[in-house]
Formats: structure tokens, sequence, C-alpha cells
């Protein structure tokens, strides 16, 4: 019988792994998902699979039988795993030559990249990781097809032309022509999923498991809709596509809870779960049939959009026994809202709030606390309201800790446009014959976030033992309780209050370029802008996203606190304003900046897009400056 191994790479047991499972099952044979070591599954999180060596995971793979499989299937949804995506694939290659299929949303969209970008260093050696097959979108529509013509030794083989004419017939499907000749991918699949294939569950524990009635992901709008995948409610509003609309599950249900007398919790695994109140409703009606039939009490969670909640439908949830929803509200700020383009503000997420309490529903908050568009006003906010969700250790807020765009995002490709990509540390490299390796750049805006908050997040990362920030984190975790998240939080608010008093860094930086530009008349606020920013430019920028971003570099994030600093420099005497509307430092000025340089341990700053600056460069300038007596 063919044996074929699954592997998730996600936080925790996932609903992928059921539907992988089923199809393989379908096929009639033999799935390898961790029996060997007593598992259910096989999932590795981005942190675990950071932390653990390749000799480990080697070791690990060849345990649980993944050395004896025929085919390869990992589910990798998010593209921060582009990170350890590498270290997984070379991991499985050392101890099997079976194919590799890979899947998952980020995947699908970014399919070009990832085989491309196909190569990555390991100790003195370039080793080709990219899979041997991606399939994009709906697994069902691709591997019913592709397992069946899958070997152990398919890609150490020649291929026959049958062979690569079956492969062209498979929909969704993204391989390498024999010696990696060319890339090849094939037409989307319009044949939609019965009901009974987007149904799915799996066990979280012994008392805990999670059900979906969607599926969650962004190719929906590039399969248009054929594989009856959802999307999020803010993405796609009234487009939404409620995925199962019967009670087909219900029997399904009921089986595997008679089954398991032990389970006692059922996780809504849908994000939307209030995006149609009229489907929810129905849903409702089918928990509650499964209550009254199950003969014991089951308690239910879901997932909300914080939007077009009602009392009808709050009151319902309370009915079916939904004791918990969490919430997707991630700015709690309206300005915030409006820059992540989120379909809600603030006032909506309290209602919300309120509308749950009063059906009896604990709502759980799940928000960002850095994002790449926040102010340190948001942060601050984000940090209170946070804080007050944590009660006697236990926290009913998730605080979300990312800090760069996915790929094909907006957000993405504004930094793109503006040249604001910077190298980060990737693995991945593609070979150019001409210039050799090229790294694989990945969006961080580095030029968005306030310097001041920048160090507020590194301040907390510190607290939070997070070593990469290219790494998602969500508190609370295993690691963390909720009482030390509180306290953590009480830091950055406080952090945030002080930097909104002083704005340290940018007010140093505005005093450098004061003291080293030296123009007796002074400068104004859009020169000082313009040399702080460099002229960063918009000219590239896609016009629909100028529009709701503007410049969003250095100048855009410097600007929205400009008043704010200059108002502490004046208020303190280290700088004037002249009748021309242009600031100059004072004496005072120039003796409070000599002593904030002495202080310093750096010996150069880097200011903005300015130029890097060398402390002694200051303090020779500030010595000529104090001394020069026509100057006082």
């Amino acid at each position: 019988m063919k044996k074929v191994g699954i592997i998730t790479l996600t936080r925790q047991n996932s609903l992928a792994y059921s539907t992988l499972k089923r199809i393989v099952t379908e096929l009639g044979y033999q799935p390898v998902c961790g029996e060997a070591i007593g598992a259910d599954s096989i999932f590795l999180s981005m942190e675990d699979a950071t932390l653990r060596g390749y000799e480990f995971l080697g070791r690990f793979f060849k345990h649980i039988g993944f050395s004896e499989c025929d085919v390869l299937l990992v589910s990798a949804p998010y593209s921060a795993n582009l990170f350890i995506l590498p270290k997984i694939v070379w991991c499985l290659r050392t101890i099997n030559t079976a194919p590799i299929i890979m899947g998952g949303n980020e995947i699908s969209n970014n399919y070009k990249n990832l085989m491309r970008y196909r190569h990555s260093i390991f100790v003195n050696q370039v080793v080709d990781i990219a899979p041997d097959f991606i399939v994009r979108g709906a697994a069902e529509n691709a591997l019913f097809s592709l397992l069946p013509l899958l070997e152990r030794n398919t890609m150490t083989g020649p291929w026959d032309k049958h062979f690569l004419y079956a492969l062209l017939d498979i929909p969704s499907l993204v391989f390498w022509l024999p010696e990696r000749q060319a890339l090849m991918s094939t037409p989307f699949s319009a044949a939609p999923l019965p009901e009974q294939n987007i149904f799915a569950h799996v066990r979280l524990g012994e008392k805990t498991v999670a059900i979906t009635l969607q599926r969650a992901c962004i190719w929906a709008r590039k399969s248009q809709g054929g594989c009856l995948f959802c999307a999020i409610a803010s993405q796609f509003g009234k487009d939404f596509h409620c995925a199962v609309q019967s009670d087909g599950f219900v029997d399904e249900m009921l089986e595997l809870l008679k089954n398991n007398p032990e389970i006692q919790f059922v996780d809504v695994w849908d994000d939307t779960f209030n995006i149609s109140e009229e489907w929810a409703l129905r849903i409702c009606g089918y928990l509650d049939r499964i209550n009254r039939k199950v003969g014991r009490e089951i308690v239910y969670s879901c997932f909300l959009r914080p939007k077009g909640l009602t009392k009808k439908l709050t009151r319902q949830l309370g009915k079916t026994n939904v004791k918990v929803a969490f919430m997707g509200a991630d700015a709690l700020t309206d300005d915030l809202s409006k820059r992540l383009r989120r379909g809600c503000t603030v006032s909506e997420i309290n209602q919300s709030i309120q509308l749950l309490k009063e059906g009896k529903v604990l709502p759980r908050l799940s928000v960002q606390l850095f994002s790449p568009e926040s102010t340190i006003d948001d942060v601050g906010i984000t940090a209170t309201l946070a804080i007050s969700c944590i009660h006697n250790s236990e926290s009913t807020v998730h605080v979300h800790l990312y800090t760069y765009p996915l790929f094909g995002s907006d957000i993405y490709r504004l930094l793109k446009a503006r040249g604001n990509l910077k190298k980060m540390p990737s693995p991945l490299l593609k070979l150019d014959r001409r210039e050799g390796f090229k790294p694989y750049l990945l969006a961080y805006d580095y030029r968005n976030y306030d310097p001041d908050l920048e160090q507020i997040k590194q301040r907390t990362y510190g607290l939070l033992g997070i070593t990469a920030s290219f790494i998602v984190k969500t508190y609370p975790g295993d690691n963390i309780d909720g009482q030390k998240l509180k306290a953590v939080l009480k830091r950055v608010r406080r952090w945030c209050t002080e930097a909104q008093k002083t704005h340290p860094l940018k007010s140093l930086w505005v005093m450098m370029i004061l003291c080293m530009e030296d123009r007796p008349e002074g400068l104004s606020q859009t020169e000082l802008l313009k040399l702080l920013s460099k002229n960063d430019g918009v000219h590239d920028i896609p016009a629909h996203l100028q529009k709701v971003y503007g410049n969003f570099g250095y100048e855009y994030t410097l600007s929205r606190s400009f008043k704010d600093v200059m108002n502490i420099l004046l208020k303190n005497r280290w700088a004037q304003q002249n009748t021309n509307q242009k600031y100059r430092l004072t004496t005072k000025g120039f003796v409070h900046l000599k002593s904030l340089m002495s202080a310093q341990k750096k010996s150069a700053f880097s200011v903005a897009a300015y130029d890097r600056i060398y402390k002694s460069d200051v303090l020779d300038t500030l010595g000529k400056k104090l001394t020069d007596s026509s100057f006082r």
C-alpha cells in the first residue's frame, strides 16, 4: 500500500491535516501522520521549526516514518514560513527522495517566487529546496488525480510523454519540467467542492474538537470561487460565500461526539461567522439540534468580525451554548483602522462587545500591538484596552506581534513601488547565470515605523524573549501567562506615554540637522522633512495606493508628529521660530544637544534617510558654535 506522509506548518493541529488525511484514505493509501509516536498529526509551529536543529528534525522525520513514505504532503499556509520552509524541505530530502507536494493560501499566491528562489545555503553547500509540486487552491481538485501518478522514484527517474500529459491535465498544479527546464502552471479548476468535503474536524487535546464550515483562503478570488473557498469578510464583504449551507454535517458530528464522550468543547473555526446573519442563524439551529441529540452539554466557541452583529444573533448564540466569541479587531483606533483598511470602527467593536455580553457570550479580542502603520498613540491605546481584558491571570485578549506585510498585500506593493524592501536575513536564493545567487527580498517597512515606536517595539521584544522581529507571535501562548502579558503591556503603555511627552529620537534627529546644516535663517517644516526623507518620491506608487496611504515614507511618518516634536523644542527653549516660520537652535539648545551627544554611547547615528552622522562631528560643530562670540 502506498504511504503518504502529511505535515502541517501551523501553530496547532490543522484542519488542513484533517482534509489531507481524508483524501489519502479515500484513495486507499496509508496516511502517515504521527501514529509511530502516538500523535494525531504532525505539525510544527514557526517558532519550533526555527529553534530545532537540522539533525534533530531529520531524526524526528525519520522516526515518525517519513523515510518510508512514497509521497510527502506539506501544508504551509503562511508566507512567514518562507523562513523555515528551506529547513523543513532540506530535512525531508535528507531522509527520502519521494516527491514533495506543497499547498497553502500564501503559497498559492506566491508560487513563482517559491519555485524560482529555490536555493538555500546549508553549511558549505547550496541546496535546491523547492518542492516538486505545488497545488494551488483546493487540494481535492488536484490530489485525487496527482497522487495515483506518483511513486517514490518519480523525481529520480525519467518522465515519458504519457506521464507529462497526465500532469498537464491536472488543474491548479505547478511543477518544473525535468532538469528544471521550465516552470509549468496548469489552469484553475472551476469544479465546485461538495459541502461534505468542505466540512472538516480535528481533535485539539482530549476534550476539544475544532470544526470548519468554510475555508478561509486568499486564493478564493483568483480561483473565481470554483472551490467554494470563503474569504475574509473585511476583504469581500457582501460577496462572501458561506460554503456549507445544509445540515449534512450534523450526522457526522453526532457520531463523533457519541463515539468520544470525553469531548466537551467544539470550536467553530470560521473567521466570518456573522457575515451572513441568515446563514449563521441556520447553523446555530443545526448546532442546537446536535446539543439536544447528543445527550450531554456541548460548549461552543466561534470567530466573529466586529461588525454587523445583532441582538437577534447574539441571543441565538447564547441559546446554542456558544460561550466564547473570538473577535479579530486588529486596530483599536479609528485612524489606524482606516490606515489598515479595516471595515469596522472602534465604536462598532465596542458595540459588538456589549452585544456579546448581553447574550452571555464572552468576547475574546484579537489585536495587533505593532502593525506597520501604528503610531505611538495607536500602540498606547491598544495596550490600555488589552490590559483591561486580563483578569486574575486569565486573558480575554490575544495580542499579535508581527512587523511586516504579507506578500501580495497592498502594503507590500506600496513598499515595493517606492523601493522600500529591506534585505532581511533570508535563506531563499535565486540562481542568476550572470550575477550568481540573488537573495529573496522580504517586505519589511523600516521607514514607516515611527522611530521612537520602533525602539519601544524592540524593548517589548526583549521583555518577551523574541529574537527575530519577522516571527509572528501571539500571546497568551505556551510560554507566557496573562499576568506576565499584563506586566509587559503596562510597560509598553508607560513607554508610549513617556515617548509622547519627549519624542526622544525624533527630537534628537531634528536638533542634529539644525546643528549640522548651519543655516543662519533656519529651516522650515518642509525643508526639515525633505532633508529627513531625502525627497522620498511617490511617482512610482500606484495611484489607488497613493489615495489611501499618501507618501508612506519617512516624510509621511515624521510629518504626523512634527508639530509635537517642535512644540517640545520650543517649550524647552532649545529652538526658536522666526517670523518666516523657520526653526533654528538657541544657545540653550546647543548646550542641551551637547549634553545629549556626550551621553550617547554610539559613535554614529543613522538619521532617517538624511545621512549617517558621527558623534565626533556633531561635538566638533557644537564646540565651534559655543565658542563663537558672534553666534552667542
